[in-house]
């Protein structure tokens, strides 16, 4: 009997842990950040491109060896050595939702939020590493496809988001989708989807796996400067993403400086990266880049996991104990200055965020909203309402104070012209 009990636990727990390492479920459309809450009756006219419906288009770039036709990609788990170019589409519910399901999805937080379906994604073209320099025709139609969508935006930036590990291309497409819905389908995304084992237990390949991609993100980089007159590229990371995007940040700065000044916000969602080397990335890119804001939470459950994986912490959980004497001093004057920004979530005094958030991006109102704040309208931190603070360590960071909200609402009644 005490056998059957012990078998049938050990069965549970394989299942649960099956469950876990291979359910990789489409992304929610997040819940919506306070300036949407604040459109009201202004929605459509701040945000009119939600006319469009239920579908939405993002950019790509990917590593990751595709199979199956052309305008119908599907792409694996292994890393391939070309880059693949195209666009991907995504639906934001169920086939036949209504405009009015999504205004309201849109502006009106709920817990029932809807699935972004990929439904497509459609390579345009590939380049081998001998392409970049000259790239073939079709790359440079997609690079005037992205020409001409930076002509009928309101922006001039282009936004390239870097997902983190263990993440499907479904999951990493519905996570760029969610920047381009929430600009009011302004701005230009293109989404970076480097090879991961989609799997948790794989995390350490995958890690491996990001420092191998970021090369390649560089030449997506070189590209977009070199074919598109883009005022500024904006590069967003989540997770992971910081350890493929601080890399080719700091490769870029060394060794294609021209490519390095044209970078604009570099956004650090829970930057899941090797703390002092993503330091050391740092101090080579952050005086060319327009901004540098890293978000963090201290009880990121997430990133203590990989800390002990890794054997050291992560940016986005730091110990300032492992910098030696002068990266620690670097940091301590780059973040007093205009050119790094720490922002802390604080579960203390934002209700909706849980104390051990790693998803805070685009989960939580607060922090979602404080994000479009800095990538669309690249305000400094005071100007989007935070509070400053200093640290035992003498570290300066900024934090949301419990009034957020209120502050929120003031500037998006100034910003209100902007919108429209």
């Amino acid at each position: 009997m005490v056998r059957w009990i012990a078998g049938l636990v050990a069965l549970a727990v394989l299942g649960v842990t099956a469950f876990f390492v291979f359910h990789h479920p489409p992304m929610r459309l997040m819940p919506p950040p306070l300036i949407f809450r604040d459109l009201g009756p202004d929605g459509l006219a701040a945000a009119p491109a939600l006319t469009d419906g239920v579908r939405i288009e993002v950019f790509y770039a990917t590593n990751r060896l595709p199979v199956g036709p052309r305008d119908d990609r599907i792409y694996t788990v292994a890393p391939d050595a070309r880059l693949h170019l195209g666009r991907a589409t995504l639906r934001i519910g169920d086939e036949g939702s209504t405009l009015y399901q999504l205004l309201a999805w849109t502006t009106d937080d709920s817990d029932e939020r809807p699935y972004i379906h990929l439904e497509r994604m459609n390579e345009t073209a590939t380049l081998g590493a001998d392409d970049v320099a000259a790239p073939p025709s079709e790359a440079m139609d997609w690079l005037a496809e992205i020409e001409a969508a930076l002509e009928a935006a309101r922006d001039g930036d282009v936004i390239v988001y870097v997902h983190g590990a263990n993440t499907t291309v479904e999951r990493a497409a519905g996570q760029a989708s969610q920047l381009k819905h929430f600009t009011g389908r302004n701005a230009v995304v293109v989404l970076f989807a480097w090879p991961t084992a989609e799997n948790f237990l794989r995390y350490s390949r995958d890690i491996r796996t990001a420092i191998g991609s970021a090369p390649k993100l560089v030449e997506l980089l070189g590209l977009i400067a070199d074919h598109t007159a883009s005022e500024r590229i904006n590069v967003f990371t989540y997770s992971a993403g910081a350890t493929v995007g601080g890399d080719a940040l700091g490769l870029a700065a060394r060794e294609r400086p021209a490519l390095a000044a044209r970078i604009g916000e570099v956004y650090h969602a829970a930057p899941d990266a090797d703390f002092r080397g993503f330091v050391d990335d740092l101090a080579d890119y952050a005086g060319a880049a327009s901004r540098v804001t890293a978000v963090v939470n201290l009880g990121d459950s997430a990133l203590r996991l990989a800390g002990a994986v890794n054997r050291a912490s992560r940016a986005g959980r730091p110990d300032l104990g492992e910098l030696d004497a002068e990266a620690a001093r670097w940091l301590l004057e780059a973040s007093a200055s205009d050119g790094l920004e720490i922002v802390q979530v604080s579960p203390e005094s934002m209700p909706q965020l849980p104390a051990s958030s790693h998803t805070f991006w685009y989960d939580d109102p607060w922090a979602s909203n404080d994000m479009l704040m800095t990538l669309l309208f690249h305000l400094a931190p005071g100007a989007r309402g935070l509070e400053a603070g200093v640290a035992a360590t003498g570290q300066g960071y900024w934090t949301f104070p419990p009034d957020y909200p209120e502050r929120a609402r003031a500037l998006h009644e100034t910003l209100r012209p902007r919108l429209r």
